[in-house]
C-alpha cells in the first residue's frame, strides 16, 4: 500500500496515511482544528475592534464647528452598510442595512457608531444624496 505524508497545519507535525478519498486532511486532530478556528476568529475580532476604534475617533472630530464632511457621507454609509461604492445602492437602503449591523440592542452593535450613522443618514437626507 501507498501512503502519502500530511502535515498539520496549526501544529506543523507529519503523519502518513492511506489516501483516502476525498479532501486531505489539514489538522492532525479536533484540538488543531479548534485552536486554528480560536486564533481566526480572534484575529477577526482584532480587525472589527481597529474599525470601530477609526469610527469612534472620526465620530469624536464631529462637532458644531466641524460637522462631517459632505464628501465622506455617501462612502460613510457604504462603508458601515459592508457594501461597495459600486453597487449603486440608494441611501435608505444603505441606512437600514448599516443599522440592522450597527444599532446598540443587537450583538455586535456599538453606540457610537450608530450615532455616526445617524448624522452620515440625517445629512444624506438633508442635502439630497
Amino acid at each position: 500500500m501507498v501512503t502519502q505524508r500530511f502535515t498539520c497545519a496549526w501544529c506543523g507535525l507529519a503523519w502518513n496515511r492511506i489516501p483516502k478519498p476525498g479532501r486531505a486532511p489539514r489538522f492532525c486532530s479536533d484540538a488543531c482544528k479548534q485552536a486554528s478556528w480560536r486564533e481566526k476568529a480572534a484575529v477577526a475580532r482584532r480587525i472589527r475592534d481597529q474599525r470601530v476604534a477609526l469610527l469612534h475617533a472620526e465620530f469624536d472630530q464631529i462637532t458644531a464647528a466641524t460637522p462631517l464632511s459632505l464628501a465622506r457621507v455617501v462612502p460613510l454609509l457604504h462603508e458601515l452598510a459592508d457594501s461597495g461604492p459600486s453597487y449603486g445602492l440608494p441611501v435608505g437602503r444603505l441606512y437600514k442595512t448599516a443599522a440592522a449591523a450597527w444599532h446598540p440592542d443587537r450583538p455586535g452593535g456599538d453606540h457610537k457608531v450608530f450615532q455616526l450613522l445617524q448624522e452620515a443618514h440625517r445629512l444624506a437626507r438633508l442635502h439630497a444624496l
